[in-house]
Order: C-alpha cells, then structure tokens, then sequence
C-alpha cells in the first residue's frame, strides 16, 4: 500500500521556518521559563508527543498570563501543529483563531502571518482545501511584507500539495519545484530539501513516470536525517517498497518494507504500523506466498480493530484477505472477505458519488446561471435590434404618410402602434409577476420543507434520543430487575427515531430525486435484512437521467417497500429475500421476493391494514403494488410513474 500522505510535511515546515522577532518583556525569568518549556517540547515532540504538547500548553497559559507577546505566539505556532498531528483538529483551529484575534488587535505582521499559517495548516490537516487557500494566501502576504521568503516558499509547497489532492497535477508539480529551486539555494536546510524532493516523487508516481519517481525517492533518502526524522524515512522506505513491488522486484520492496515496518514500532505509531503490514501483505500476495500474507493481514487487522481505523484502510485489508484466502484454495473464507470488501466498497463509492452529485449539482447551477444571463442579453438584443427596425419602417411609413395620405392617416398610425405596445407591456408585466408568484410559492414549500426536517431533527430527534439513552441508562441500573415497561419505552423510542429519520428523509429537498429514492432504498434493505436471519439478494440499477420526484411520491414509494420487506421477515417463513429495482422508460419498477411458504390474497386479506395500505400509497402517487404469489414464495411488483421532463421543467409545473 502506497503513502500517499504527506501530513510529515506541515509538521516540519511549521516547526523549522516561522521565525520571530524579539520584542521586549518585563521579567527576564519568566520569558525564560516559557522559552524553556518551548525548547524542551520542541526536542522531543517526535518521540513524545504527549509530553511535548504538555510543556506548549503551559508555555500558551504562562504567556497569556503575564502578557508576553513573543512567547505566546511561539507556543500557539508549535501547539497548533502538534494537536493538528495527533488529530485533534478542533482545539488547533480554537487556539489559531484566538491567536489571529490578538494578531489582529496588535498589528505585528509578522503575528498575523503566524495566525494565518496554523489556520491554513488546520484546515489542510482536516481536509477543507478550500479553507486552507485564501488563509495561506493571507499567510504569504503578511510573510513578503516583513520579507520572509523562505516561508513563502513553504506556502508554495502546501499549494502544491492542495493541488495534488485535487488531481491538477501539473499545476502541483509546478509549486513543487519552485520550493525545490529556492531551498536548494541553503545547502543547511537539508529537510526542506529532502521534503520538496519526496514530494515530487510522490507526484511523478502518480503520473506512472516510475523511472523518474524513484530517482527522486532516492534523492531524498541522500538528504534527510535518519535519526531525527524517522517518520520521514518510514513514508520514504514504504513508497520505495511500493515502487519496486509494481516492478516486481520483490526482493528489493521486501527489504525496504521490512525496514519502514521496523522504524515504525522503534517509534510506537500504530496507524504506520497497520498500512506496512497491509504492505508487506500485498507483496506477498504477489509473490504468491499466501500463507505469509494471511499472517501479516491478522496482524494488520488487530491493529485496525484496536485504532477503529476508517473504511478505506477496512477494504485494503479485506481485498488483501480474499486475494490469500483465494490462493489458498480456501473459497469459502474467500467468499466472506470478498462480501466484507464489496460491502465497505460500496458505502466509500456512494459517499464518493454523493459528493460528485453535490459538485455536479453546484456546477449545474452555476451554467444555468450564466445561461440565463447569456439568454436574458440575446433577449435584450433582439429587442434592441427589433426597436431599431421598428424605428426605421416607422419613419418611413411616416414619410410616406405625409408624402402621400398626410398628416392625418401618419397619426393614426402612430397612435395604433403605441397603443400594441402598452397592450404587449401589460401583457408581459402580468405574465412575469404571475412566473414570480409560481416561483414564490415554490421556494416558499421547499424553505417550509426544509423548516419541518431541521427542527425535527434538532427538537424531535434530540428528544426521542434523549429518551432511548435515558431508558438505556434505567436498564442498565435495574440490571436483570428490567420491567418490560421499560423494555418497551427503549424499544419505542429506537423505531420513533427511525420512523423520524425517514420522514426527514422525505422532507428535505436535496433527496427529491429518482436515484436518491434508490439509494436510501437499497441502503434501508441491507441495514434492515442485516439485523434478521435472511439472506438479502440485491439486483438494483440506477436511472442514467436525473429525475426529479415530490417528496410525498419518494415516501410512499419507500414505505411500500418497507412494508413488503417486514411481511417478509414477519410472516414467509423465509430464507432469503430479493431486491429488484429498475428505472425503466417513465416507470421505476421495484420487486421484493422471498422462498417462503407463499401468500395467496383473498378478500379477507385485501383488507388488512398493511396490505391495504401499500396498494393505497401507491394509488396516492399514480402506481401500483400487485401480490404474485408463486410455488417458491411470494414477489411483491411495485410500479411507480415519473415524468420524463427536464428539472426545471417539473419545477415549474
């Protein structure tokens, strides 16, 4: 597994190139107490980050205590790049905001270029790259003003790597090499260098130029200091490894993982840890040494149990797991961790596909902006170039007129003309406060829409969860002394909470959309099926065009397929159920099957609440829910008919 984090980099640029100017203080032994602590922290934070940030938070309250300027911006730049290292992103933005606060109050530019500098690096540690550019921008401004270049050339090379992660890949490499370009010049400043060359390799191997990136991995390597920068060298040492196993030179990726995997328990740093094993795994894979490979992936996965590790790093090591259970010959087992991966690949793309919806949404919008614009101006022309016309054939109609008729026949004329031209004017200033009246009540249902779900889910959620926590502690108290009076409020408040959530669901706007309906559905599915012994089976296609749905359409269709999925659970008698769902031309058509022991409608049946209740939603919206009863079980067929229109088009409607 290759790093790709370069999180090393703002620790080392912040740490080594803010300077500070000094600045007179009353008590010679208390600024020196604080600059103690500094240094101390400071000799020590890569090996004891605990101890290092306990001597910058005394060193950040002695200063704010006896108004000691110098030091108190000091210990706010090294405290903030430390609680952004062990990822406690929120209290470094608190203390750089505060900090910019006084920055502001005291003018010092330098204090404000700090102030920017630990506000960018926050946000860029917590992944709001959009955040972080106008405050490194700021940043270099304060830091050209008091002529501190070198910091604008760290700047530089955070802008590269902002440009990395939004895959503008050239742009990154350019700032890249304007960093390396101006460090090189300090031949004593041998991290910065070893810094901008990794940085480059990084992105080289991005591009696939493998040549080129590992000559510059190498580089590096030359530059950097061994003992005082071992996570530097653990990042190096693993994306050299990663090089050499693309190239199948597996003797040469061994030796350099096995040495990263050994420098990372030198320093104790769990998360190096589990990527090295998840490392040494995939090349053992490689190396179809399978067995081995399954040692490593045990060890990697206690360790991502015990540090709650995210998703992505769950399905590295899941994919890991059903490439050696395979080789292994052990199907079964393969069976199982290629579920666990297509499981967790799933919920990273849906997220991953949220989020492009979001931007395609925004862009969306954007054009249609400017399209409107674009339009309203060829509308402004047109009649421009119209009036021209008009003017001319007027004028020589009146020539005519007076040439021919006279003056008489020429008013008339002119009087007609007028009167079109305020019957049209009235005509269009009606039509367009009668288009804003429609536009007016729209915004106005999607803002009460909005209103309803934020204050359920703000009053009404936080209730019904105070509830279920409240009935959860009594259990607990009670122990096997449980009433099931209790046992009921805790279970009641759990399926209000649900039952809330899909009313918000349906209430807000951003989900009144055809594939958002399918999404929720298939998601409900498999978090309710999950909880039973069923086999849930999936077979759900998305709809290639947006569709845009009314709120009330989107719950009624999910709460016959939620009711079709409970009869399932509660009455076949089944093994395994069967989600279909397929948007077909101006229908969407969702099936829900079971193996149980069948289901044969009668009159008395038709009758039942839940039944009725599914055909009358579905009649509610214009579908349709038909019960197929079948020798293997049951399939419940539900129709639902959507326009074919464009967005706006349904909006105006």
């Amino acid at each position: 597994m290759l790093f790709r984090s370069l999180w090393f980099l703002w620790i080392v640029l912040l740490t080594n190139w803010v300077t500070s100017f000094s600045q007179p203080v009353p008590n010679p032994t208390d600024t020196s107490y604080v600059m103690e602590l500094l240094k101390k922290g400071e000799a020590i934070e890569t090996k004891q980050a605990t101890t290092a940030l306990a001597n910058y938070q005394k060193a950040y309250e002695f200063t704010e205590k006896i108004k000691y300027t110098k030091g108190y911006f000091e210990s706010v730049r090294l405290m903030a790049y430390l609680l952004n290292n062990l990822g406690r992103h929120d209290e470094a933005r608190k203390v750089a905001q505060a900090a910019l606060l006084k920055a502001k109050q005291d003018t010092s530019k330098r204090n404000l270029g700090l102030s920017y500098f630990a506000l960018a690096n926050t946000a860029l540690f917590s992944g709001k790259l959009q955040e972080a550019v106008p405050n490194y921008r700021q940043a270099a401004h304060f830091m050209q003003l008091i002529g501190k270049l070198k910091n604008v050339a760290i700047i530089n090379q955070n802008l590269g790597y902002i440009y990395e992660q939004q895959r503008m890949l050239p742009q990154a490499l350019d700032y890249y090499k304007r960093a390396l370009a101006f460090d090189i010049t300090d031949k004593q400043d041998r991290r910065s260098i070893a810094i901008d060359y990794f940085s480059i390799a990084n992105l080289l191997s991005k591009q696939n130029k493998a040549n080129e990136s590992r000559a510059y991995y190498l580089k590096a390597k030359e530059w950097v200091d061994p003992e005082n920068d071992l996570d530097f060298m653990i990042n190096l040492f693993n994306n050299i490894g990663h090089q050499y196993m693309t190239e199948a030179r597996y003797d040469s990726a061994l030796y350099y993982q096995h040495e990263a995997l050994r420098m990372s328990r030198k320093v104790e740093n769990p998360r190096h840890e589990l990527h090295l094993l998840m490392a040494l795994a995939q090349t053992n894979n490689r190396m179809r040494q399978f067995a081995r490979a399954k040692t490593l992936l045990d060890e990697s996965n206690a360790i991502a149990t015990k540090s709650e590790a995210g998703l992505a790093e769950l399905r590295n090591i899941y994919r890991e797991y059903a490439v050696a259970n395979e080789g292994l010959h052990q199907y079964k087992t393969t069976a199982e961790w290629l579920d666990k991966y297509i499981g967790i690949d799933d919920s990273l793309n849906n997220q991953e596909t949220k989020e492009l919806l979001e931007r395609y949404e925004l862009q969306l919008k954007q054009a249609e902006n400017r399209q409107k614009l674009a339009e309203k101006q060829r509308h402004i022309d047109q009649l421009e170039l119209e009036r021209q016309r008009q003017d001319f054939w007027l004028l020589l109609a009146s020539l005519t007129v007076v040439i021919v008729i006279g003056g008489l026949i020429f008013g008339y004329l002119y009087y007609r003309q007028r009167q079109r031209t305020a019957e049209n004017a009235l005509l269009a200033a009606e039509r367009e406060r009668e288009l804003a009246v429609v536009q007016s009540e729209l915004q106005g249902q999607q803002k009460e829409r909005l209103r309803i779900s934020k204050e359920m889910h703000d009053d009404m959620g936080a209730s019904l969860t105070a509830i279920g926590l409240l009935s959860e502690v009594v259990k607990t108290r009670m122990g096997p002394n449980t009433t099931p009076e209790v046992e009921k409020i805790s279970s009641i408040s759990a399926d209000m909470v649900t039952t809330m959530n899909e009313i918000i669901w349906s209430l807000n706007t951003k989900n009144d959309s055809l594939n958002g309906l399918i999404a929720y559905t298939r998601a409900y599915a498999s978090e309710f099926i999950e909880n039973t012994t069923l086999l849930l089976r999936t077979n759900v296609e998305e709809s290639a065009s947006e569709i845009t749905m009314r709120g009330a359409d989107r719950r009624n269709v999910f709460l016959t397929v939620k009711e079709a999925l409970n009869n399932v659970v509660k009455h076949a008698q089944a093994t395994e159920v069967t989600l279909r769902i397929k948007p077909e031309a101006g229908k969407l058509s969702i099936e829900v099957c079971d193996n149980g022991r069948g289901f044969t409608p009668t009159e008395k049946s038709r009758l039942r609440n839940g039944l009725g209740n599914m055909q009358n939603r579905m009649a509610e919206s214009g579908g349709s829910c038909e019960i197929l009863p079948s020798p293997t079980g049951t399939c419940v067929k539900i129709t639902y008919p959507y326009p074919l229109g464009s967005t706006e088009k349904i909006l105006q409607t």
